[in-house]
């Protein structure tokens, strides 16, 4: 940095502001330096820059957190487990690797244009860009200038632009529950999905669904649910469990879960429900979701991008998967004591 600094007749902080593309100095002081680092050979060290990093000012620090609720995240009533896990395990690697999160709501009223919310985090000095999975899945982030930032999506809610991501693994927490069904004797086994699917996963999880149920004997298949909301109704939904009465159902929304008890008791059935969202509860079925994970994981990605320094849309997007793991809870666990005691049985006539 000395010798840009010497070649370009400026200061060395002059210099370090312009390899960061800090609008604190002119442009056109900005593209000679950068020009003439090009030309040298200059490549910034990421352990030191990140070293740098750690011990600048807090608003150099922040990492922006852009939502799509019709209110501030602050102000959200009607929120649901997913993403306040999401959102703490967001706040809590952020706070462990040195950073503070400020939320930028962006599809309130009011909310400033692209342009402007770019010269604003400029302005301001931050570097990170996280897009939160929020509010409706249509409503597009607005485009900043991303040459000048490191960002990194949590989920799919920003498919216009090929960035690095991150996601839950549910095409795998699908597989979990079919193969750990399918041991237990469990046959007809339904997804609670209309033909809306799961655009919020990226249709990971109807996509592993469907290709596992095109391999299984016609009487066992279970259509979607009826409807074209993107969430099936409570009308549909019971009626699709009475007329098709499935051995078991994967749940996209925990929510569902009350519905099949409702329908189990007024029926006489025993259909068990199998989760693969957000929720602590250990007496259902599922793979359950951990957003916490996919908040920590996605300030990883992005703590990596900074200390790096690699800012922009990348050339090659990654995506990075955060699984979640099979637990049986009391239903599936007494299926399973039924098939381990009937295997045993077996055995016993065999020997």
């Amino acid at each position: 940095m000395k010798d840009l600094a010497h070649r370009a007749k400026c200061s060395v902080n002059t210099v370090s502001l312009a390899l960061r593309d800090s609008p604190r100095i002119s442009e056109k002081t900005r593209t000679h330096i950068q020009k003439l680092a090009q030309e040298t050979g200059y490549r910034p060290n990421p352990l030191i820059s990140a070293l740098v990093s750690t011990r600048s000012k807090a608003s150099e620090q922040t990492i922006a957190l852009l939502t799509k609720f019709p209110v501030p995240f602050s102000e959200l009533r009607d929120y649901g487990r997913f993403e306040a896990e999401l959102h703490r395990g967001i706040k809590e690697k952020a706070s462990e690797l040195g950073f503070r999160i400020e939320e930028f709501p962006t599809a309130v009223a009011g909310a400033p244009s692209a342009e402007r919310l770019t010269g604003i985090l400029r302005a301001r000095g931050i570097l990170g860009v996280l897009l939160f999975p929020s509010g409706d899945i249509e409503v597009n982030f607005p485009a900043l200038d991303w040459k000048h930032f490191a960002v990194v999506a949590a989920g799919f809610h920003a498919n216009q632009w090929p960035m690095h991501r991150t996601a839950l693994d549910q095409g795998r927490s699908v597989e979990q529950c079919l193969t750990r069904l399918t041991e237990l004797g469990f046959k007809r086994i339904g997804f609670g999905l209309t033909r809306q699917l799961d655009p919020r996963w990226n249709y990971a999880a109807s996509g592993r669904f469907v290709v596992w149920q095109m391999g299984q004997p016609v009487k066992n298949r279970v259509p979607l649910v009826p409807g074209s909301d993107e969430f099936p109704d409570k009308e549909h939904f019971e009626k699709w469990l009475v007329q098709h009465r499935p051995d078991a159902v994967i749940l996209k929304a925990e929510g569902y879960v009350s519905g099949v008890k409702a329908v189990n008791a007024k029926h006489g059935l025993k259909i068990l429900p199998v989760v693969i969202t957000a929720t602590p509860d250990e007496r259902l079925a599922g793979a359950p979701a951990r957003p916490d994970l996919l908040g920590r994981t996605s300030i990883s990605v992005l703590a990596r991008e900074l200390y790096l320094n690699h800012f922009g849309i990348p050339e090659t997007p990654e995506v990075t998967l955060v699984s979640a793991k099979w637990q049986d809870g009391p239903l599936a666990a007494r299926a399973a004591a039924r098939v381990a005691a009937k295997k045993l049985g077996t055995e016993r006539v065999v020997a």
